[in-house]
């Protein structure tokens, strides 16, 4: 075997397994990029459970709120017939729950008699059952009220917006929950005498 012929074997031999080397190499490399990466989900953060108590008030309504809010019933308010006031410690803003006398014949009335209602958005909804009107106003002071008529008083759910991510969902809340007494019978039916009249 001549010289020459020693010389090219080796390099013919490092060319083709260099060739094979490469060929493996990208085809590994392709094969990766072909293969569906898998995501792998981080966990997140369960959150915990709102704890949920309810109110029933002698006014004749009841309603749910979550457990760690303050309720403050304004028993020195002898106008109203409810003044129920709900706050939170680490959210500034708060809901009323009203009970008071009809300022007006109908729902359309009431919102036009109330000067703070001008220029605000109104839907029609629900309250314990009953037709009621969704006033949202964008003033300085966000609210949003929930408003019906039950047994000739007006019944509201004003919710002050400071913190309107925590508030509105309170209020839904609330509006969601709200249930209203069935009313009294009027009138007496057939010969039952009242205690009134038993003792005239």
């Amino acid at each position: 075997m001549s010289k020459t012929k020693k010389v090219w074997i080796p390099i013919i031999i490092g060319v083709l397994a260099g060739g094979v080397g490469a060929g493996i190499f990208l085809w590994n490399k392709q094969a990766k990029m072909e293969a569906p990466t898998a995501v792998v989900a981080s966990p997140t953060p369960t959150s915990m459970p709102i704890e949920m108590t309810t109110w029933t008030d002698q006014a004749g309504f009841t309603f749910g709120y979550p457990k760690d809010i303050l309720v403050n019933p304004h028993e020195e308010d002898t106008v109203n017939y409810a003044h129920v006031e709900l706050t939170h410690k680490d959210h500034p803003g708060k809901i009323i729950v009203w009970v008071k006398d009809l300022p007006a014949p109908d729902l359309a009335g009431w919102i036009k008699k109330e000067k703070r209602f001008t220029g605000a958005s109104v839907f029609d909804t629900t309250l314990g059952g009953k037709p009621a009107k969704k006033i949202l106003i964008a003033d300085l002071t966000k609210m949003i009220v929930a408003g019906a008529i039950d047994n000739d008083v007006l019944v509201t759910v004003e919710g002050e917006l400071a913190d309107g991510d925590y508030w509105s969902k309170v209020h839904q809340g609330i509006v969601d929950s709200f249930t209203l007494a069935p009313a009294e019978p009027s009138g007496n039916s057939g010969g039952n005498a009242t205690e009134e009249e038993v003792l005239e």
